[in-house]
């Protein structure tokens, strides 16, 4: 996949005098992160792994290899914990802003900074975290494709052992842009369900989650919880998107723009009704298990915006799977959309 330049925006921002902040590309090689200035570049392990794995993120950040300097941004910490906003206890939902500028705080990051986000996979947790740094407004962001795996296999330098301290927190302030419409609710997709794709008014509901939990063929990986999909729901599995790690190559990463594209295409039922989506800007809504892989469909679908200016309205069915069939309320179908 061909990266794009940095490029400069102007904003003002409150309290603040208007300054030049950096739209970092989305998705940046190894290389290219270490062509960027250190001083004003933060690298981020944001390494998550699915409930039914025995690696430990924190774990292996804290003991290493690890991108020299690089901070942990944890998304289950960084996250909605009030059970009077997530009643159900649901892992890494969307943070209060406040809870965001606090970690940014924490962990030294400034406004302007250009924060380099990584996992251990190549491309699994980082879209979210990008995701997440974005719906609050930080543009200076970007993903590192292929992760740790493509950084540590081109020869880059890695650090082991003890993390060293943030020395000073920062005065990080939330910008003014931040997205509330990015993210839709339990009630807003039980809305939308009781309408077929064929209504123009409905928002299409891609499922990320692999293609034998979406017809309840297979169990889901969190105990107790039914597979199956929401009503008027189309299938996407998100590995559709990358390059697979194999034998030779240990690492997934991006697929190139035009077959980005073609897996939008193939989901949504053609050429002819993705360039009617995109045109009309119908709502596109991604979900997954719990909300992690299925931004890696919204940092696809964000490439084809910055290749072309083109690209769907998206937003997060934040809850995801895991928070719609925990209500018993919830319609469940299995076998095929």
């Amino acid at each position: 996949m061909r990266f794009p330049a940095i490029t400069k925006i102007s904003l003002a921002r409150r309290g603040l005098h208007t300054s030049s902040i950096a739209r970092a590309p989305l998705l940046i090689t190894p290389k290219e992160y270490q062509d960027l200035p250190k001083r004003t570049t933060l690298p981020l392990d944001v390494s998550w792994h699915m409930p039914n794995s025995t690696r430990s993120a924190v774990a292996e950040y804290l003991s290493g290899p690890r991108i020299p300097n690089a901070k942990r941004f944890d998304l289950d910490e960084v996250a909605e914990l009030d059970l009077d906003k997530n009643p159900l206890s649901l892992t890494h939902m969307l943070p209060k802003p406040e809870r965001f500028v606090e970690e940014c705080r924490k962990l030294g990051i400034r406004n302007d900074d250009h924060v380099v986000l990584y996992d251990t996979i190549g491309i699994f947790s980082s879209p979210r975290a990008l995701y997440t740094f974005k719906a609050f407004g930080h543009e200076n962001v970007s993903v590192l494709d292929g992760g740790l795996p493509r950084y540590i296999e081109e020869g880059y330098e890695v650090e082991t052992g003890d993390v060293k301290p943030t020395l000073k927190e920062s005065q990080y302030k939330l910008p003014k842009n931040w997205k509330e419409d990015w993210v839709r609710s339990y009630e807003q997709i039980v809305s939308n369900s009781e309408k077929p794709t064929t209504d123009p008014t409905s928002e299409i509901v891609l499922d990320h989650r692999p293609l034998p939990r979406f017809t309840g063929e297979a169990p889901e990986p969190r105990p107790g919880l039914s597979s199956g999909h929401i009503p008027n729901s189309l299938p996407l599995p998100f590995p559709q998107y990358l390059n697979a790690a194999n034998d030779k190559i240990p690492y997934s990463s991006y697929k190139s723009i035009e077959e980005l594209k073609q897996v939008f295409e193939k989901a949504l039922g053609g050429e002819e009704n993705l360039k009617k989506y995109i045109e009309e800007q119908r709502g596109i809504v991604l979900s997954c298990g719990s909300g992690m892989t299925a931004a890696i469909g919204w940092l696809a679908n964000e490439s084809l915006r910055e290749q072309s200016g083109k690209a769907l309205k998206t937003a997060l069915y934040d809850e995801s799977w895991t928070g719609y069939a925990l209500r018993k309320e919830s319609k469940i179908v299995k076998g095929n959309a």
